[in-house]
């Protein structure tokens, strides 16, 4: 089922967007840090390299890439390096997918309350959003910057810290999320949810297949609902 914003009305007053891979089409980002990180050191990303550093803190991600590769760089400097890639992607190259900002045009419209929570630094979101054109179209932007510490949104802590400063209720507050678990969390907390699908944020036909199963709506092209 789709929600198209009119079938919404009455049943949600308030939206609340990831980012990564939900309205930005970025999930590749982090992988290519890493792989231009690597190769400009002889070594090549491997899938078991990947699947350790994206499940883990960026400081512990260091620390393993470190003593890994045997590599001369502190976890400081090596996490200097990445940020500096994915901060120049995020303000010069990052996307939104397409019809995103048609629809969040219309969310305005309708009448919705709007917001973001994102594990995304402040600064990326602010570079991004503002060249994009979308900084604007929200109440409420939550970012990595805001929370007390990194977002487990396998819980619905960054959803409900959201949903209050949006002054919006989870019963009918809608969660829009490419990735499996952060649904999962979303629902834990009494929200209604929605999946949108994202080659990288689903990982499998199979995972997909569930995340229809355990939400109340989905997405799988935004230029769809335009």
């Amino acid at each position: 089922m789709l929600p198209f914003l009119s079938s919404l009305k009455g049943k949600a007053d308030a939206l609340i967007f990831d980012v990564d891979g939900t309205l930005l089409d970025s999930m590749t980002v982090w992988n290519q840090a890493d792989t231009v990180f690597l190769n400009s050191r002889g070594f090549e990303v491997t899938p078991d390299y990947t699947d350790y550093v994206k499940s883990v803190r960026i400081e512990d991600a260091a620390v393993y890439t470190r003593d890994r590769y045997r590599l001369p760089d502190t976890p400081g400097q090596i996490m200097a390096e990445w940020k500096a890639y994915v901060n120049r992607a995020y303000a010069e190259d990052v996307l939104l997918k397409e019809g995103v900002y048609e629809y969040l045009k219309q969310t305005r419209e309708f009448g919705f309350k709007t917001a973001c929570a994102t594990a995304l630094t402040r600064e990326n979101i602010d570079s991004s959003f503002t060249r994009l054109g979308i900084h604007d179209m929200f109440d409420v932007i939550v970012a990595l910057d805001d929370m007390p510490h990194l977002p487990d949104k396998s819980e619905p802590d960054i959803y409900l810290h959201t949903a209050k400063l949006l002054g919006a209720v989870p019963s009918s507050t809608l969660i829009f999320e490419d990735v499996p678990v952060a649904l999962q969390g979303a629902s834990k907390g009494g929200f209604l949810t929605c999946a949108v699908w994202d080659e990288i944020g689903a990982g499998s036909e199979a995972a997909w297949n569930e995340m229809l199963t355990n939400s109340d709506y989905s997405i799988e092209f935004w230029s769809d609902l335009i």
